[in-house]
């Protein structure tokens, strides 16, 4: 009877360490999730020879390029993450989706990024405040 009792104990506290060791894991796994300090959309200070007036940058590694002019994208891209505050950016031209560009977009402080492509600064950026802020309830 002993035994058994034994037996069901360490089961028990197998199954303990088993759901604790799943909770560490989880919370390691959402902890890394945290959205690049790129994500967001960011308005150009000035114009630029590239015609960026706005870029949209989401959280699932796309982001698009706008004109000042038109409404729909000038540019979509995939990025990739280079570093904490760094994302390179491949994109493709809406008129011709044959031609690539990969540009850089490096947050330099708080709020304020630049745009460059083959070490060639295109524009400075600011980040846009959301119009509508988001709430759970």
């Amino acid at each position: 009877m002993l035994m058994i009792f034994v037996s069901r104990l360490k089961a028990i506290l197998a199954l303990k360490n088993s759901v604790a060791l799943l909770i560490v894991i989880t919370l390691f796994m959402i902890s890394g999730c945290s959205p690049h300090k790129g994500a967001g959309n960011w308005k150009a200070d000035t114009k630029n020879s590239h015609n960026i007036n706005m870029i949209n940058i989401s959280f699932e590694g796309n982001a698009d390029f706008y004109s000042e002019n038109k409404e729909e994208s000038i540019r979509r891209c995939f990025w990739s993450a280079v570093a904490e505050n760094t994302m390179n950016m491949q994109c493709v031209y809406s008129e011709n989706t044959d031609n690539t560009v990969i540009y850089q977009f490096v947050v330099i402080e708080k709020g304020h990024a630049k745009l460059s492509l083959d070490d060639q600064l295109i524009a400075e950026f600011t980040l846009q405040k959301p119009e509508k802020e988001a709430t759970f309830w």
